[in-house]
């Protein structure tokens, strides 16, 4: 089914003209942009936007934006999108001034890299905010430059279709389909730049050309935004005998149409075929006979046809669609776990104020501890025993002994209390020494052995009738201090590390 476009009005005035801009951010849009100059475009203004002056300084682009002056100072990005998203960021003022008064503004960027990933997205939403329809042409990376700068790729482009109203993405990697295998590098990628110049030449003359069926800016529209945002495109011209099967034949071969094979997937096609004064029906309608071929039967064609007397006996074709298909299928695949993955975690942000409940709990049980410790109130008579049997200080001293002391006590009572059963008077020792020594060891030493409570009683003899001794033992450790591991000093039997006094046993007063 062919639908014809009947707009037969021509713009007359230049209030009827759309304004376009066409922008190109970073290395690689700037690239393209000096292919549109070669090429030819006249009716739309260019603008080059780059972080690096001096390959802003080379770009032939009427008007330029230089992104982040203050933040790359006139270098590059590195590679870095945080970069390149900050620099443009910092220019927004600029941006907006250059972008002012445009219904369509083209973005040109190559992907991967830190101005091309980071500063296009921000411009494209500022675009998009300004009103304007934003198309974005987009170069891919090769595989071969890196997982890093292919992933960082794959996020701008999500981005931008999620800001952008159209993507047109050429991948590098079929570079070599449209190019001869001994063809050069520089070859290659003037094949890239010269694809996306066509591709930018033939919609602002798509819309912006008087036509005899004349395509307009709302069919433009819904041949873009019908299809959720992934476009594809076709062109081809042609001045040979066969012109209008070759030119269809070229338009198909394009990398973004895989030979007319994803055209069956698009809801709507634009087609446009332009020619000069020499062109006629029947070519006309062999090429929309042969195109109807890889469409299906249910996709909507939006049909136009310009005579322009500047393009002599050449005769082009330009096909412009969205895919309908994929592009709905994949927000959903996007979006959806996104939601799954949202969900789990409000679960656990409940759970942790489970566990703080816990030691809220550990807490009360410490609570009933110091009940346990008035029952253990006896003790507090126990001094005045301790009192009668050893009158010495140093059961003073460790009378304020820490809380671990008197609930190992409590612990050690049921031990002493079977044992203590046949007569009471042995319960009170055990309850005095274990005071003395921490450790509980010394409770089962002293309940077996009560003759400990005498080594205190000799250790005032040992005290008053060899004073010296525990002097000497005092003073070894202080006197030798860190060379207590090294050999003693030994000179005709005596040691010298001893201090004088004591080794000739004199009393110091």
């Amino acid at each position: 089914m062919i639908q014809l476009n009947r707009n037969y009005t021509l713009p007359e005035r230049e209030d009827d003209i759309i304004p376009i801009k066409v922008i190109g951010i970073g290395g690689a849009g700037s690239n393209v942009l000096d292919r549109v100059v070669l090429d030819g475009m006249d009716k739309a203004d260019l603008i080059a936007a780059n972080t690096d002056a001096q390959s802003l300084a080379s770009s032939v682009a009427a008007a330029k934006v230089q992104l982040g002056r203050s933040i790359t100072r006139g270098l590059g990005t590195g590679g870095d999108p945080e970069l390149g998203f900050t620099s443009a960021y910092e220019s927004g003022d600029e941006i907006r001034a250059a972008l002012a008064d445009a219904r369509l503004i083209f973005i040109c960027a190559g992907l991967g890299g830190g101005t091309g990933s980071g500063a296009s997205p921000v411009i494209a939403q500022t675009a998009r905010e300004m009103g304007a329809l934003v198309i974005v042409f987009a170069t891919m990376p090769f595989s071969f430059e890196g997982k890093r700068r292919t992933a960082q790729a794959q996020e701008a482009l999500a981005r931008f279709h999620e800001l952008a109203d159209a993507v047109v993405c050429f991948e590098n990697d079929r570079m070599g389909d449209m190019v001869a295998p001994k063809a050069g590098i520089h070859q290659a990628f003037a094949v890239a730049d010269m694809t996306i110049s066509q591709s930018l030449r033939s919609i602002v003359n798509l819309i912006q050309r008087p036509g005899i069926l004349r395509i307009g800016f709302d069919d433009l529209l819904a041949a873009l935004r019908g299809g959720g945002g992934r476009c594809l495109f076709g062109y081809g011209e042609s001045d040979s005998d066969n012109r209008a099967h070759e030119a269809l034949a070229q338009a198909l071969k394009n990398p973004l149409m895989d030979r007319g094979r994803m055209l069956g997937e698009a809801s709507r096609v634009l087609v446009q075929v332009a020619g000069g004064p020499a062109m006629t029906l029947s070519e006309v309608e062999i090429l929309m006979r042969e195109l109807n071929k890889h469409i299906s039967d249910h996709t909507q064609l939006l049909f136009g046809t310009a005579v322009d007397g500047r393009m002599g006996d050449r005769l082009s074709v330009t096909l412009i669609s969205s895919l309908a298909g994929e592009t709905d299928e994949r927000p959903v695949q996007n979006f959806v776990p996104v939601k799954s993955f949202e969900s789990p975690p409000a679960n656990p942000i409940v759970r942790p104020p489970e566990p703080e409940i816990a030691p809220v709990v550990v807490q009360e049980t410490l609570e009933p501890e110091p009940k346990i410790e008035p029952a253990a109130a006896a003790p507090v008579v126990e001094p005045e025993r301790v009192l009668q049997v050893e009158p010495t200080p140093s059961i003073q001293s460790l009378v304020p002994s820490d809380q671990t002391t008197e609930s190992e006590m409590v612990e050690a009572e049921p031990e002493f209390a079977h044992e203590a059963e046949p007569a009471a008077e042995k319960t009170t020792p055990p309850r005095i020494i274990p005071p003395k020594k921490k450790p509980v060891v010394a409770y089962k030493a002293a309940t077996q052995v009560s003759p400990k409570p005498e080594s205190p009683v000799e250790k005032p003899k040992q005290e008053k009738s060899v004073a010296a001794k525990q002097e000497v033992l005092q003073f070894e450790p202080m006197t030798r201090g860190r060379f207590e591991k090294s050999e003693p000093t030994i000179v005709e039997g005596q040691d010298l590390d001893v201090p004088t006094f004591l080794r000739k046993n004199v009393r110091v007063k």
